[in-house]
């Protein structure tokens, strides 16, 4: 599943809004699109920051990334026909109470 939302403002917005949404993010209480975002704590996490510009700062780019664990591969939508008769896992999504799951 994948969530996202996107803002636009100035660098003072931008502070702000980083400032608001990070701690949110790392106390578990952030949301995307009405969707709990969370981190959790017993995997290794891998932290990327990214940086693209050109020469004169006309455009730029800079970005964030937290990932853990590995991208389950997908399979092909006529395997998904077939699997959808064999629905007995359910999806794990934590709940507040879940401190686990929080740093």
């Amino acid at each position: 599943m994948k969530c996202k939302e996107s803002y636009i403002g100035t660098k003072k917005e931008c502070i702000q809004f980083l400032n608001t949404n990070l701690p949110k993010l790392f106390r578990g209480e952030l949301q995307l699109e009405g969707q709990d975002v969370f981190i959790p704590s017993r995997e290794e996490l891998e932290f990327k920051m990214k940086f693209e510009y050109d020469e004169d700062y006309e455009y730029g780019c800079v970005g964030i990334k937290i990932s853990w664990g590995e991208e389950p591969d997908l399979p092909d939508e006529e395997d998904e026909e077939d699997e959808d008769d064999d629905d007995d896992d359910e999806e794990f999504i934590p709940n507040k109470n879940t401190k686990d799951y929080y740093l």
